[in-house]
């Protein structure tokens, strides 16, 4: 067997794995939970698996390039912390963003726990990641970029979705809910697809809440707006199933903020632009309250990370969201 094919059955059976210990009730949340709690290392339990598909074929990717340039190695498991090393050099060499060196990290970390190397890996990738973050601070490498459509830019998104998916309609008596699941994310700050492919019509709950499915399998329970509530109502009445199809609705979503006057063509910028108007909200509640306003904004922050399904201590987080 090559070893090529022998990387892509380790990486598949890990995607395997997975798919066992979900059947099983496990969700990616509960297993960082427990390696916290047993181990204090929130991967533990999910070094040796991969979540989704995407991921999969990602890491074959990277991975596959890493071998080409180990050819000295005839196992797997020749293929060391030196080879790591040499790869992530030159990516860094070569001018590779933060997002795109980041990947590599992680890709090579789970290289690791699949060959009997977890430890020295996954220290390493993450000696790189600080390095990484480091180089962003200094502007040596490009950082990430997550604009943020405006509130104004969003709600006519939303309604240009409205009025394509009737014209949709009207032109092939095939019913959509795009605009449904952009306002769905905008009164929640979910992701594009726990407001799509994870909608369903046991989803909706009594008292206008609803049930959204996040990163992991975490389920969290939100209140929506009456109207919103109902519509959904209506819309599942008549067309049981998923809200939405992830794909299409991305590809939608990207060409009507264009139409509303927007550039920001990802999804999740309507997360971004969501939780910061929820933050607001917050904010000014806690300083009607009575509270400081460097208490208020550190109770505001908290909450609306929590919101999003993170730590309220997650500094990360806060800067990509919020700024903070």
């Amino acid at each position: 067997m090559s070893l090529r094919s022998e990387l892509h059955d380790r990486l598949w059976r890990a995607f395997e794995r997975w798919h066992e210990m979900r059947e099983q009730g496990a969700t990616k949340h509960d297993l960082k939970i427990r390696g916290l709690r047993e181990y204090r290392d929130a991967n533990h339990y999910t070094r040796n698996v991969i979540f989704t598909a995407n991921t999969l074929h990602t890491y074959e990717r990277i991975l596959g390039r890493f071998m080409d340039s180990c050819p000295h190695a005839h196992r797997l498991e020749d293929i060391g912390k030196r080879d790591l090393k040499a790869f992530m050099d030159r990516a860094i060499a070569e001018g590779m963003s933060a997002k795109t060196l980041k990947t590599r990290a992680s890709a090579l970390a789970k290289f690791g726990a699949l060959t009997g190397q977890t430890r020295s890996f996954a220290a390493l990738a993450e000696k790189y990641g600080e390095k990484i973050r480091q180089l962003v601070r200094t502007g040596e490498i490009a950082g990430p970029s997550r604009s943020t459509p405006s509130v104004e830019v969003l709600l006519r998104t939303i309604e240009v979705l409205k009025e394509w998916d009737a014209r949709h309609f009207d032109r092939t008596g095939d019913p959509r809910s795009y605009h449904l699941a952009a306002r769905l994310q905008w009164e929640t700050s979910a992701r594009g697809v726990s407001a799509t492919e994870r909608i369903t019509p046991v989803s909706l709950l009594d008292g206008n809440r609803i049930e959204l499915i996040g990163k992991g399998g975490r389920r969290d329970v939100f209140e929506i707006s009456p109207e919103l509530h109902a519509l959904l109502r209506a819309w599942f009445a008549h067309n049981p199933g998923k809200l939405a199809d992830l794909r299409g609705y991305q590809c939608a979503y990207a060409r009507a903020i264009k139409a509303a006057g927007g550039y920001v063509t990802g999804t999740h910028g309507a997360r971004r632009a969501s939780i910061r108007d929820y933050y607001g909200r917050l904010y000014a509640q806690r300083r009607a309250e009575g509270l400081a306003p460097a208490k208020a904004a550190a109770r505001a922050v908290g909450d609306a990370i929590e919101r999003l399904g993170h730590s309220r201590t997650r500094r990360d987080h806060r800067r990509w969201y919020l700024g903070e």
